[in-house]
């Protein structure tokens, strides 16, 4: 039931993952990468702030001793949206959520085989290639058609009826 249950959330994630991905993007075409971050996190610290005081309650108990390092992830997910929120407007959305996806594959499967949690990195790295080569051919099919990739404002409007996946 527990795995059931996990597998499900981690799915709704990257249902909410791609949708606060389209969201940024055309946020991005308004104001720029940067201030969809910006807006991205800011309107996402309050969230969480409403949240966690009610369930948990705030506390600053301990914090002095969590080493620094702990707290980068807020900058790298900054940057992270802000790049995304760059990049998707102009290549589309599943392009980017795919190169996204590989870019955590590759990563992820450089910690493993770092932790020893490969168990079979040869399977995992032919994976990896065939995401890049995919990726490789669907773009080398666009590339005499850059306009369906140029961002515009026109189509950055987002309304509750529009199809969001229109990036």
């Amino acid at each position: 039931m527990i795995t059931s249950l996990m597998i499900v959330l981690a799915l709704f994630n990257g249902l909410l993952i791609v949708t606060n991905r389209v969201f940024n993007a055309r946020l991005g075409l308004h104001i720029s990468g940067a201030g969809a971050a910006f807006w991205n996190h800011l309107v996402g610290f309050f969230f969480l702030a409403v949240v966690t005081s009610f369930l948990t309650g705030i506390s600053g108990n301990g914090i002095g001793q969590i080493p620094f390092y702990l707290f980068l992830g807020g900058m790298i997910g900054a940057g992270y949206v802000a790049i995304n929120s760059f990049v998707m407007p102009r290549i589309g959305t599943t392009k980017a959520t795919v190169l996204v996806i590989a870019g955590q594959v590759v990563l992820g499967t450089m910690i493993d085989v770092y932790t020893g949690k490969v168990s079979n990195i040869t399977m995992t790295v032919v994976g990896i290639g065939l995401v890049i080569v995919g990726m490789w051919i669907g773009n080398s099919k666009k590339i005499n058609n850059n306009e369906a990739y140029k961002p515009r404002k026109e189509r950055a409007e987002v309304s509750v009826t529009a199809s969001l996946p229109q990036c």
